[in-house]
């Protein structure tokens, strides 16, 4: 099987009528690529998106952040009131200024030790893990995979011996019995069965590979680096991810002020009452399971799927408390080179999860071990700094 290898280096090319300089890469074959052209570096690896260089405002105000808070009441047909008295309560408790709550946040954050129960992102408004809002420059050169990472290319890697086979069911009782036998190790499919025994467990080849860790997610980078034979592949950091979501737009989505189900696979769910009781009710048309990669019209402007739900997504940025505030991507790259046991931001909201949880700067955070059946990830590739030969 013939394997293409591409060797891209940074090159300014004027854009005829503009009179700027856009950025361009070449390849090893001659071929220019310019932003938001799709690439493949070989016939197993992950179709990528050229990202166009720019700036964008990461993250949100206190206010967007309690916005969405309410909004995901009020869509569940929920009173907030209870809600509001609850976050009015603990900024109270906290001593922050409930008119200009965004400083004291801040100042909360920065001790150097935080308790879980006192913090009002987990005992009150998770959203509020996206605070502070800032502006951040994308100064490195990137594509971005145009969609999570699929079976079928995680299968090449499990082919190639470099990832864990995952692609096979046990029956019941062999997963049990591997479960309680120390020297048994599940599989990612393994253990989205132990945990989804009667559920959904979509095996296309082209639905997200999820059920992995960070690790074992690392374990497909490095595969793809060898078989270019240059360090080019990653995890994207929160920074990239949410800049890559947003695709130039301000807007809560990438697609305007809402999203619908065909738009994104996001959960629906309202509680209704039924002869004076509350119940809830699920059948509101969410597909409530992982769906392939090229399924709905789930692409932003910039051509990138399912950044909005589906699986959602880790990055490589540690993701305890607020953002950090830092000004560059090249700066979150930076912060957490060598802090290998964080919790990793995760991003995209998933199938399971209220359409304010797809927002693109949603966020919550995974150990470095952990997995999930709703989370899957996707691969960014470096762009300029590339070696001058081909292995």
């Amino acid at each position: 099987m013939g394997v293409l290898r591409y060797l891209s280096i940074v090159i300014l090319t004027l854009v005829s009528g503009v009179g700027a300089a856009d950025p361009s890469y070449l390849s090893a074959q001659g071929e220019t690529l310019r932003p938001l052209d799709v690439f493949q570096d070989c016939d197993v690896c992950p179709e990528m998106v050229v990202l166009p260089l720019g700036s964008f405002h990461m993250g949100s105000t206190v206010k967007e952040a309690n916005d969405a808070r309410t909004r995901f009441f009020v869509n569940k047909n929920i009173d907030p009131t209870n809600y509001h008295e609850q976050l009015r309560e603990a900024f109270r408790k906290l001593r922050i200024d409930l008119a200009d709550p965004e400083q004291g946040l801040r100042a909360f954050y920065a001790k150097t030790f935080v308790s879980r129960y006192k913090d009002p992102q987990y005992s009150v408004n998770p959203f509020l893990h996206e605070v502070p809002r800032h502006e951040v420059q994308i100064d490195m050169p990137i594509a971005m995979g145009r969609n999570e990472v699929t079976r079928e290319e995680w299968l090449a890697c499990v082919s190639d011996g470099a990832c864990d086979q995952g692609l096979k069911d046990k029956e019941r009782a062999a997963w049990i019995k591997c479960l309680n036998a120390p020297d048994c190790t599940l599989t990612p499919d393994d253990r989205i069965r132990s945990r989804l025994p009667n559920g959904p467990h979509p095996t296309g080849p082209r639905a997200p590979r999820t059920g992995i860790t960070f690790n074992e997610m690392l374990d497909y980078t490095a595969w793809l680096n060898d078989k270019v034979g240059a360090n080019i592949y990653r995890i994207p950091t929160e920074a990239e991810w949410e800049y890559a979501a947003r695709a130039g737009a301000s807007t809560p989505y990438a697609q305007g002020d809402s999203l619908t189900l065909e738009q994104a696979n996001f959960f629906v769910v309202r509680r209704e009452e039924v002869n004076g009781k509350f119940v809830f009710n699920y059948d509101l048309g969410s597909a409530r399971e992982l769906l392939p990669v090229d399924q709905l019209d789930a692409a932003n402007a910039w051509g990138l799927r399912h950044l909005s739900g589906n699986a959602s997504e880790l990055t490589s940025s540690c993701g305890v408390g607020p953002h950090r505030g830092l000004s560059s991507s090249s700066a979150y790259l930076a912060a957490d080179a060598n802090l290998p046991d964080c919790k990793r931001a995760a991003k995209g909201g998933s199938y399971y999860v209220s359409v304010e949880q797809a927002r693109p700067v949603s966020r919550s955070n995974r150990w470095p071990e952990s997995w999930t059946p709703s989370l899957g990830f996707r691969v960014v590739r470096d762009l300029a700094g590339m070696p001058t030969a081909l292995k």
